[in-house]
């Protein structure tokens, strides 16, 4: 029990430690980094940093500095058809509007059909709440309303009528139904999510645990200015931004890409699944003490083949073995185009990430491969941490 306890209290300091130190920064499409403060957004979306402009589209991340994470004490999840997720407290459903409290925030008030689902308990992985939420079309013309109680939730079809703080009301078959809140799960609505071509160009990730796609107008300092579907705007304090990540039609990220072919043959270990955007224990990507919101969680023995339909001509990541590993882990990275070889380094755990940039031109698939070394494949958390193809400019 001390022993628990004590590393509960090390990993705590370590993460506290993580957001402390890192230094406020932009990383370019190509993955170069510019430290210094970031001064304004301008409305034509100039970010100026040490008397420096640099265009929004031109970036893929914005790094504003130190940041002390903030526990998500919220009581659920407020998801929009952008597929922004909202830390969200007392959430409300009055005349086709939602109402609720989100941390840094406050109050929001949005319209109904900009609202993808609400979730009113903690999250259950692979339940069929998160599998109807993550669907890309509408399946049905009714709401689709999750009630807690043994081991499954059970679902409910109908039309949600309100949300009052106390009791979630909806109409099925034409009779109103009353669900005590602590029962309700979640619901989610019958608006499908907006498909990625249609969605915001930015991802705020929030202190609190709200991550918000939006398009940022301006920034003068002290808030950043954002629309987020329909018109709607909120101004978002910049304290509470722990990262931007942008969009660009010259770059995609491979973890919204479908695969055309995947393999894991562990040597020694049991079969761990690949992650998107996640290392491969399922914990946000953290190598050296950097936190990534993108990127791929591999064990050794995974191979991983994507296809290039941009064109793109080049692939870029930062790599390295994730720190849940405590310093251990010892393999090899490999980037093919097709049937050849592009690149192989040598990694180790405890090491810094390392930036790469591999030539990709001509080649329609890439496939992304690690290898054991040393000590088989024990420990070789690898991560591709940004991994992405790049149209380069030239």
């Amino acid at each position: 029990m001390r022993t628990a306890f004590a590393w509960l209290i090390i990993t705590f300091v370590l993460v506290a430690f993580s957001y402390a130190s890192e230094k406020p920064r932009v990383i370019t499409l190509e993955g170069e980094i510019v430290e210094g403060e970031i001064e304004s957004i301008s409305a034509n979306g100039l970010v100026n940093i040490k008397d420096q402009d640099f265009p929004l589209d031109g970036l893929r991340s914005i790094i504003p500095g130190k940041r002390s994470e903030t526990a998500d004490l919220s009581e659920g999840k407020v998801i929009l058809i952008c597929g922004s997720e909202f830390s969200a407290s007392g959430i409300k459903l009055l005349e086709e509007e939602v109402v609720f409290e989100s941390p840094g925030i406050g109050k929001v008030e949005l319209p109904i059909d900009a609202v993808r689902a609400f979730r009113f308990g903690k999250l259950k992985r692979g339940s069929r709440f998160q599998k109807g939420l993550l669907g890309w079309e509408a399946a049905k013309k009714v709401d689709s309303i999750f009630i807690s109680g043994g081991a499954e939730l059970q679902e409910v079809d109908g039309l949600i009528e309100e949300i009052d703080g106390n009791f979630l009301v909806f109409d099925r078959d034409q009779k109103l139904q009353t669900v005590p809140l602590p029962r309700a799960y979640g619901v989610v609505l019958a608006s499908p999510l907006l498909k990625e071509d249609q969605r915001p160009s930015c991802v705020l990730s929030l202190l609190g645990g709200t991550r918000v796609k939006a398009n940022i107008e301006s920034y003068d300092g002290k808030m950043v200015e954002i629309t987020i579907v329909e018109n709607v705007k909120m101004n978002v304090p910049w304290k509470w931004v722990k990262r931007i990540g942008l969009k660009s039609a010259r770059l995609e990220y491979l973890s919204d890409l479908d695969v055309i072919k995947e393999e894991v043959r562990p040597v020694i270990t049991f079969r761990r699944p690949w992650q998107r955007d996640l290392t491969v224990t399922g914990l946000p990507i953290k190598i050296k003490d950097q936190i990534y919101d993108r990127g791929l969680g591999f064990t050794s023995g995974t191979y991983v083949t994507f296809p290039n339909e941009g064109p793109y001509d080049l692939f870029i990541a930062e790599i390295g073995i994730d720190d849940d590993a405590l310093g251990r882990g010892d393999c090899e990275f490999v980037v093919r185009g097709g049937s050849k070889e592009l690149f192989r380094k040598r990694v180790r755990g405890g090491e810094s990430a390392q930036l790469i940039k591999v030539d990709i031109t001509g080649h329609d698939q890439v496939t992304l491969e690690v290898d054991p070394g040393e000590d088989l494949d024990i420990a070789d958390h690898a991560d591709w941490a940004d991994a992405c193809f790049l149209q380069t400019s030239k």
